[in-house]
């Protein structure tokens, strides 16, 4: 193989394996958010959620619960923490590159991102 072969071979080799990492992680829509946070319990760095079927949901930090709602509008996840009557909205990505440690993303409007550790209800 010449020198040449073998450069443009393990360039191709890399753009593949780097573009393969890259699409692991995938946009979410509604039904999909819905379907993966349903039940479900997630966890952060330093911090956990948990994710009611009938919308209701409960934030952990150093020991302390935060009681919200979290809902479905369009395509983005939302959620609402009293005392505020706010919702924020949030766009998400999954990467389930490894099944057995699937990851959701949180994308705020201001592209501040926030992963964690899915655990889907039943498991």
């Amino acid at each position: 193989m010449t020198g040449f072969a073998r450069t443009a071979l393990l360039a191709l080799l890399a753009a593949a394996s780097g573009s393969s990492a890259v699409a692991a992680e995938v946009a979410m829509k509604g039904p999909e958010i819905l379907a993966a946070l349903k039940g479900a319990h997630v966890q952060g760095d330093n911090w956990s959620q948990e994710f009611d079927d009938g919308g209701a949901t409960t934030y952990t930090r150093d020991g302390r619960h935060q009681e919200g709602r979290w809902d479905v509008r369009g395509d983005q996840y939302c959620s609402l923490w009293p005392p505020s009557d706010a919702w924020a909205c949030y766009d998400m990505t999954i990467d389930t590159a490894d099944p057995a440690h699937e990851q959701v993303t949180w994308i705020s409007a201001d592209g501040h991102r926030n992963p964690a550790h899915l655990i889907r209800k039943g498991q």
